[in-house]
């Protein structure tokens, strides 16, 4: 067994989430040394923002793609 046949699609996405929140959590970690902790609150209400506006534009898109794809089968 290999690297690439070790990792299916189901577990790939955990490590993706895990790889994702170990970085976040570094960085508000070097945040909160080097500044105090209501900086670090602002800078991870930021990352929560940024967070929720990609995950929604995404999801716009997506909906936006399916339906040019009903509307130019019709045509």
């Amino acid at each position: 067994m290999d690297s690439t046949s070790a990792v299916n699609p189901s577990n790939r996405s955990r490590i993706v989430i895990a790889a994702k929140a170990i970085v976040v959590l570094q960085s508000l970690g070097i945040v909160y040394m080097l500044t105090s902790m209501w900086m670090t609150v602002a800078v991870a209400a930021g990352f929560a923002v940024v967070y929720f506006a990609v995950r929604s534009l995404s999801r716009a898109s997506r909906q936006v793609d399916r339906i040019f794809e009903e509307e130019l089968e019709r045509q």
